[in-house]
């Protein structure tokens, strides 16, 4: 539904600019989808006058016409048949954009013109195209046609909840909003002068089926001029996306606008036996619909009708039979309520969506009725002209009493967890029109509004107070919950997908283990493991505690893969774990293992085939900590009682221990039937996460200067760390050295024992200058000095 920002400030003077509106609209429950700037097109336009015309010489239908705009005078070609000397007109310069078309300077039968003179369809101010269009006299040269014609406003395109049908019209908008933003309302008040001729004499009414039609009027008005609606009616039309048509049917539509009742006017001489009947329609009858297209009703569909044939689809859309035209003299006015579910279910069918269905279809009061046709006829009167017939048909067969609705002060209370008085409370909902009874002990009642339908129960009441309080001036005593910790979440998927590339299956098993797994694995009675937590109601003994490690249940799934024939095995479990000290809730922490053996590749004719030793496992484990941003990790022997003795690593960073992997012991796999090399590891993705790795990535240029290679090869005892000899060249390079990769190790003819040769590719470079061979040479000599004086290291 559109919603006009200039015809809203008619009924409330509004204090709040069109965008601040917005969101105080959204906050009070009516939601904008969308804002649209009306007259932001024609504002583009320029109000000129015709100063000379003159026939275009190579073209009958075409006028050279000099126009001035206020700047110059300027010469445009027009075709249309109304332009003449000294008129005012709408011009529209070169480089304008109209709709989907740009002015340009054209040249029409060897004359140049500069822009365009526009009519009003063109400009889509109303469908009239047969000529430009003319301004009056007194339309001052060179202002933009929008601010003349006052048509800047803004369109806010709202979604109205199906329980809120009094928001349907712009008056229930003003209201709600008066409330909202403690503002006045002033709505227009209508006064009809009929004659004393009555309506009864000619025109009957017949409502055949009371419990679909709730309620129907008709007046008349005789006499009426049918014409070009006046321009204030036609731009508040407009500014709602209505189609000016004629006053007597602009009418309609402003009214149904303005109260979000829909009316519709008939061609008294057009109804037959001058008696309207409210009836369900025929099986198969047809119905010639004001869309130009025939319609076959069904029986359970609701019409209007003469004596003779159905004139309106009741709730959906006029007939093309009896509705207003140029010749139209007297009209009857209806203004009626039918059952909600009824339209909807017509309109589906027929697949016929309008302004009036659209309402119908959410339960409008039929007390709104009255106030439209009173509204409608007296704008007709004022401007069609014409005499009402005294008194109107008035068809409401089972009219409701007002409800009565109770609110307790203590249940707002205890519902919105803040305290807002009984006198506050009252305020808020006489302010939306509710009518205070009484009060009572924690007790308030209120007579609901007959526009006010979905208002029936307490808990309705305390809905409005909160809306009118506000939902942001409730106090926020939770704090904000971290839902999930995206990185976290995103590492642990790029740890899965890294495992998958290398040929790796995700195994799930269940959280209960066996207590005797743990003897298997030769771990200690002061291991932390052992601290495990007990099920009260295990399933047996292999189900009897939560596991406190993984492996255990890995060698079993590699077990039953090689008892059916499956000896190249790759299966990784991402779980957690489970400790407990004394009786406390167990410590849960996130654990990824896995399970290699057989083959590292695939079998294939080129290549001979090797079997996974420790440093494929090595690599898989370097690989995952890439992923986990894990930086200057160190290995050393492992401590775990299930590797085999010399191929255990324990992975270090920051002094922790935070993975492990090595080959399983024989002794430990023939434990779980297992007869063929395991090789396994297990990461503490808990401790990693905990570590905080996951920031931002922040992005470096690309280096100015060119990076230098250079090669340093020694020979140097095994006793030593890799890490720390990286350590000490990276030192002594003094951050001119970018990169170190280690390359090549020999050790044999020419190596004493005990010692290996390492070869090493140094990189250097500089965010500031180029580096010569001079400055990497003494560089290079610091970095000899300082392995020689580290750890005796000879050069080769």
């Amino acid at each position: 539904m559109k919603i006009s920002y200039n015809w809203l400030n008619k009924y409330i003077d509004l204090k709040f600019s069109p965008d601040e509106l917005k969101d105080k609209m959204t906050f009070g429950g009516i939601e904008v989808e969308a804002i649209e700037q009306l007259g932001r097109d024609i504002k583009q336009i320029k109000i000129a006058q015709v100063v000379k015309t003159a026939k275009h010489p190579n073209a009958d239908k075409l006028t050279i016409c000099q126009v001035d705009d206020g700047t110059e005078i300027k010469q445009v070609i027009c075709g249309a048949p109304n332009c003449e000397d000294g008129i005012k007109v709408a011009y529209a310069e070169i480089g304008t954009q109209i709709q989907d078309f740009k002015i340009k300077k054209a040249k029409l039968r060897g004359e140049i013109s500069f822009g365009m003179l526009c009519s009003e369809d063109e400009l889509g101010i109303s469908d009239d195209h047969d000529g430009i269009m003319i301004l009056p006299k007194d339309a001052p040269i060179g202002t933009d046609l929008a601010s003349y014609l006052g048509i800047e406003d803004t369109c806010y395109d709202v979604e109205i909840t199906p329980n809120r049908p009094d928001l349907l019209g712009i008056i229930g908008v003003a209201r709600d909003l008066s409330a909202l933003l403690k503002l006045p309302l002033n709505l227009p008040e209508s006064k009809l002068n009929e004659s004393s001729e009555p309506i009864e004499d000619h025109l009957s009414l017949e409502n055949k089926v009371p419990e679909l039609c709730t309620r129907y009027t008709a007046r008349i008005i005789k006499n009426v001029k049918i014409k070009e609606s006046p321009d204030w009616l036609k731009k508040q039309l407009i500014s709602v996306g209505l189609r000016p048509i004629n006053n007597v049917v602009d009418i309609t539509n402003y009214v149904m606008m303005e109260f979000g009742h829909p009316l519709h006017a008939f061609d008294y001489s057009l109804i037959n036996g001058k008696k309207i009947i409210v009836r369900k329609a025929k099986e198969n009858e047809e119905f010639p619909a004001l869309d130009e297209v025939t319609y076959k009703l069904k029986k359970d569909d609701i019409v209007i009708a003469d004596e003779k044939r159905a004139i309106a689809l009741a709730g959906v859309i006029g007939g093309e039979n009896s509705h207003i035209t140029s010749k139209t003299k007297d009209i009857v006015i209806e203004a009626a309520n039918f059952l909600y579910s009824s339209i909807r279910k017509t309109a589906g069918r027929m697949k016929i969506s309008t302004d009036s269905s659209y309402r119908f279809e959410r339960d409008i009061t039929d007390e709104n009725a009255e106030l439209a046709s009173i509204r409608a006829c007296e704008l007709i009167l004022e401007i069609a002209g014409g005499e009402l017939l005294k008194g109107e048909l008035d068809s409401f067969p089972s009219p409701k009493d007002l409800t009565i609705v109770s609110i307790r002060p203590s249940r707002v209370k205890k519902i919105l967890s803040i305290e807002i008085p009984s006198k506050q409370i009252v305020e808020y909902l006489t302010a939306l029109g509710l009518n205070f009874i009484k009060e009572s002990e924690d007790n308030l009642e209120f007579k609901i509004p007959y526009y006010r339908k979905d208002l029936t129960r307490e808990i309705d009441l305390i809905e409005e107070v909160i809306r009118l309080n506000g939902y942001n001036n409730v106090p926020t005593f939770l704090q904000s919950q971290n839902i999930m910790n995206k990185p976290v979440f995103y590492a642990r998927r790029k740890v899965e997908d890294t495992l998958v590339n290398y040929g790796f299956s995700e195994v799930i098993n269940w959280n209960f283990g066996d207590p005797n797994d743990l003897d298997k694995f030769n771990i200690k009675k002061e291991d932390a493991r052992r601290n495990f937590a007990k099920l009260k109601n295990p399933l047996g003994e292999s189900f009897s505690i939560m596991r406190s490690m993984l492996l255990p249940s890995l060698l079993k799934n590699a077990l039953f893969n090689i008892n059916h024939g499956q000896k190249n095995i790759r299966i990784f479990e991402l779980k957690k774990v489970f400790t407990r000290k004394d009786e406390k809730l167990a410590t849960e922490k996130l654990h990824l293992s896995g399970i290699l053996s057989g083959e590292f590749d695939p079998a294939y004719w080129k290549i001979n085939t090797q079997q996974i030793d420790f440093h494929d496992v090595k690599g898989i484990m370097e690989d995952i900590l890439v992923e986990l941003k894990v930086e200057n990790c160190e290995y050393q022997k492992s401590d775990e009682p299930f590797y085999q003795p010399g191929l255990g690593a324990a992975v270090m960073s920051d002094r922790k221990i935070i993975a492990s992997l090595g080959k399983i012991d024989p002794k430990i796999a023939i434990k779980f039937e297992i007869d063929i090399p395991l090789f396994a590891f297990d990461v503490d993705l808990e401790a990693i996460f905990a570590m905080n790795l996951f920031h931002d990535q922040i992005f470096e240029n690309i280096p100015k200067f060119p990076p230098v290679l250079r090669d340093i090869s020694i020979v140097i005892s095994r006793e030593h760390k890799y890490v720390d000899i990286i350590g000490t060249i990276q030192k002594a390079g003094k951050n001119n050295i970018s990169k170190i990769v280690l390359f090549d190790e020999f050790a044999g003819k020419n190596i004493k024992d005990g010692f290996h040769s390492l070869t090493f590719s140094l990189v250097f470079s500089s965010d500031t200058k180029t580096l010569t061979d001079e400055y990497i040479n003494n560089i290079l000599k610091k970095v000899i000095k300082a392995l020689k004086n580290s750890y005796n290291a000879e050069m080769r």
